[in-house]
């Protein structure tokens, strides 16, 4: 997300076995633009497929080049 709230991107990974993951994004955003410099807002969502965990974590990220 934007600071000012605007989703950049989504991203999905489903059926992971591993214990670390890591998800390949390459820059761009929904439209295919890449993202400008600048702070963003992320949001992690962890759940397993039968509900018995569910754990979310909110952060912030730069982009400078």
């Amino acid at each position: 997300y934007t600071v000012s709230g605007r989703l950049i991107k989504e991203l999905n990974q489903n059926n992971i076995t591993d214990n670390f993951v890591k998800i390949d994004w390459d820059g761009r955003d929904d439209d295919g633009d890449n993202i400008a410099n600048g702070t963003y807002i992320y949001k992690l969502l962890v759940k397993t497929q039968d509900g018995s965990f569910n754990e979310s974590s909110v952060g912030k990220i730069a982009k400078l080049k």
